[in-house]
């Protein structure tokens, strides 16, 4: 598929999202090291370049793929800290423990770890991406005396994230089932709670 898009003409969304799932599909397929850009443009019915104007790397391409802003949970109607932390555990759990998540993840982290330019900008976009929503659950259980004022956001991402990933990792998948679940939401409410 020729793009033939002029400079300063805004983004085809229909190639975006085209591309994006594509690209889910194929890593969940075929794991990240053998994802190639012409196949994710095959799947998706468009080109090469196309992809390359629109991503500046496939490591940027498969991030944006496995953590999309959808993702991230919607704060919704105030509910209770318990119920919060866990739309928010169960959320990073589709993510991470997705096939896609499962297979890209860990090569991400690897190209990450070895560009740290890319690995501030990564992380940049996954902190900025949809986590207000986060940030407003967690001021409403300040505001219902549930939790702490002073909880940091970043760290409690980092919790859910890091311990949903290294559970994946060490026990399974199949193993990160509901009763892992309601055992981290506990350990985090315990952690978070107002005194």
């Amino acid at each position: 598929m020729s793009e033939g898009v002029a400079a300063g003409r805004p983004r085809d969304v229909r190639i975006d999202e085209a591309v994006l799932a594509a690209t889910t599909d194929l890593v969940a397929e075929v794991g990240y090291a053998d994802l190639t850009f012409r196949a994710i443009a095959e799947r998706a019915g468009t080109s090469v370049p196309a992809i390359r104007r629109r991503w500046a790397s496939k490591a940027h391409l498969v991030h944006e793929a496995v953590f999309p802003s959808s993702a991230v949970v919607d704060a919704g109607p105030a509910s209770d800290l318990r119920a919060d932390v866990r739309v928010v555990v169960e959320s990073c759990l589709r993510v991470v423990g997705s096939p896609a998540g499962c297979r890209a993840i860990p090569a991400l982290m690897g190209e990450m770890m070895a560009d740290h330019a890319l690995e501030e900008e990564l992380s940049a976009r996954l902190m900025s991406t949809g986590w207000e929503s986060l940030a407003v659950r967690l001021a409403q259980a300040v505001e219902r005396g549930e939790a702490r004022p002073d909880v940091d956001l970043a760290l409690f991402i980092e919790m859910v994230f890091g311990t949903t990933l290294t559970a994946i990792v060490l026990r399974g998948r199949d193993a990160v089932d509901d009763a892992w679940v309601e055992s981290l939401v506990t350990s985090i409410v315990e952690g978070v709670r107002a005194s």
